[in-house]
């Protein structure tokens, strides 16, 4: 578990680490895209690489898998067993004192963080609540007699406070940027986003990349709000005076916990770029192609490798089973008890089917849905049995059986017992009947 979680912090901070390289690579971009790469950057402390190795190794590569009937047949045929099975040295762990200290610290920090955050929701959702509609005023925004900056409140349901002693305050032209300016992290989910950060800062508050990527993400959201009021056509000198003016206005004077509120980031840097006025650079197809390749890469390397590593293990251990499973003993008997399904159960030198009917072991071991199995008669469903294969080799990990190692048993034993053949693409599988099973065995 240490291990585990030491390989996720690494490799989310070398992955932080590299989103740093390409926020700077794409400094002349928009500040939306480069708030984009750090909230990606902060979502990464939430899906660790183990995660999507796991979930590919889970699903494998797809395979082809050829139909299997009692008669000749060409449909396709789709596997309803997926065993997993998984090699791996354990390393080391620390010893239970120690885990159980780190637990109570780490424990006690986020439960900290956690009630900071839920009383500074609480109170930022009192506010909203407290607040009302001005004369005139568009239904997104509401005014407070509380002394606090202007700010946007409210995760889902957004809306922009304006303390009521700022509205003399402002020209008509300054208020209008001011307004557009909340408005667009409305548009943005810029709260919603904070939140997720906040979430992330809550489980991992011991990281210091974390708190890194809190201040990116508010430098990079409150610029790609001013180029966006900026694009709209307000002037740039008027909404910088009217942030001077709200500056003015709240000195010494509360935030509204926890929401975006009008003056974060770094002012000074913000109005020097907003007089500038220079417009960010398209982003260009070479980089927009090198962006979507490295997020696919990403995500899909260790799906892929998780894919074809679980693929490898399970035909690896299929390999194993099979071989030792081949010249088991079998017996049959007509099953005792009726269950709701056929069951495979494995020991380390016996392996049952149990309650299987022989159209029932046909899709067990051909991983198919017993519909798939093609064949008439009712002798195919009725009676129902319970088989034993007995080995004199170990079954490997009898617990994670692939039933698909049964399959050389079944096609034998239904050779053998009851003189059928198992036909796979119009072509007969071998021993194809009795007599095919005779002259092998006095081949032998």
């Amino acid at each position: 578990m240490i291990a585990a979680l030491l390989d996720h912090l690494w490799q989310s901070t070398l992955f932080c680490g590299v989103v740093w390289v390409i926020a700077r690579l794409c400094r002349s971009n928009s500040a939306a895209l480069r708030h984009g790469l750090w909230l990606t950057a902060s979502l990464k402390f939430l899906v660790p690489f183990a995660a999507l190795y796991g979930l590919g190794a889970l699903a494998g590569l797809p395979a082809a898998v050829e139909p299997h009937f009692f008669e000749p047949a060409v449909q396709a045929a789709v596997p309803v067993v997926t065993p997993t099975t998984s090699f791996q040295v354990a390393a080391p762990e620390a010893g239970p004192g120690l885990i159980g200290l780190l637990a109570a610290i780490w424990l006690f920090g986020a439960f900290v963080i956690a009630v900071r955050w839920v009383l500074a929701w609480r109170a930022a959702d009192l506010q909203v609540r407290a607040a009302r509609s001005a004369p005139g005023a568009p239904p997104d925004a509401r005014v407070t007699d509380a002394a606090v900056e202007p700010a946007v409140a409210g995760s889902f349901h957004q809306v922009v406070l304006l303390p009521v002693a700022l509205l003399g305050k402002l020209t008509a032209p300054q208020m209008n940027a001011v307004l557009t300016h909340e408005r667009e992290h409305i548009r943005r989910y810029d709260n919603l986003t904070a939140n997720l950060h906040r979430l992330v800062e809550t489980l991992f508050w011991f990281h210091p990349a974390v708190w890194w990527i809190g201040r990116q993400l508010v430098e990079e959201r409150e610029r790609a709000c001013d180029e966006a009021v900026i694009e709209s056509g307000h002037d740039g000198a008027e909404y910088a005076a009217g942030i001077l003016e709200v500056c003015r206005h709240c000195v010494g004077r509360p935030r509204v916990p926890y929401s975006v509120s009008a003056l974060s980031g770094n002012l000074a840097a913000r109005i020097r770029r907003i007089l500038a006025g220079a417009p960010p650079a398209g982003v260009g197809f070479a980089k927009v192609s090198a962006l979507l390749l490295g997020a696919l890469a990403c995500a899909g390397i260790p799906l892929i490798t998780g894919a074809a590593d679980g693929t490898l293990r399970r035909a690896t251990q299929l390999a194993l089973n099979t071989r030792a499973l081949e010249s088991a003993e079998i017996t049959v008997a007509v099953a005792t008890r009726a269950l709701a399904q056929p069951v495979v159960a494995a020991g380390t030198r016996e392996v049952w089917i149990r309650d299987s009917s022989l159209r029932d072991m046909v899709a067990l071991s051909f991983e198919l849905q017993r519909g798939q199995v093609k064949g008439d008669g009712d002798w195919l469903d009725s009676p129902r049995y319970d088989v034993r294969f007995a080995t004199r080799y170990p079954v490997s990990d009898p617990h994670s059986l692939d039933p698909s190692a049964l399959r050389g048993l079944v096609i034998r034993l239904l050779a053998e017992r009851f003189d059928l053949e198992v036909y796979v693409n119009q072509r007969c599988q071998s021993p194809c009947g009795r007599l095919a099973l005779a002259r092998a065995n006095s081949a032998d």
